[in-house]
């Protein structure tokens, strides 16, 4: 009984080690557009907007600073919000969710749910 344990145990770790987590790099000099159904800036929501985010790389001639550029449009054409987001990093994952931050603290967060795209942006204190 005890050797049945131990194998059921060793297959399990052994399959575990075998498929990771996805590893992920942050994406240099892309740009991303998509429409989202609705979206939670700073606590105030807006509906049916397009959000452009644009990684850019550093030169190391002028900058050495990640940047992220981010620009939200409404139906009518309106900027809603435009800002660039310094010492950040784009990253696109696999099943569509594409996040804006540091490696351990998110700003913007965009989510795929059933064909639809919802996002949040906290700049201060982060998106969990």
């Amino acid at each position: 009984m005890k050797r049945r344990i131990l194998l059921i145990f060793l297959i399990f770790s052994f399959t575990t080690s075998i498929f990771p987590q996805e590893k992920i790099s942050p994406l240099n000099d892309t740009e991303i557009l998509r429409n989202v159904s609705s979206i939670d800036i700073e606590g105030e929501i807006f509906e049916n907007v397009k959000i452009t985010l644009k990684s850019i790389s550093p030169d190391y001639f002028i900058s050495d600073i990640f940047k992220v550029k981010v620009s939200i449009v409404d139906q009518n054409g309106k900027k809603v919000w435009n800002k660039t987001l310094k010492n950040v990093f784009l990253y696109v994952f696999s099943n569509g969710q594409i996040q804006v931050g540091k490696p351990n603290f998110n700003m913007i967060l965009i989510q795929n749910n059933s064909g639809s795209c919802y996002g949040k942006i906290r700049e201060k204190e982060g998106v969990y």
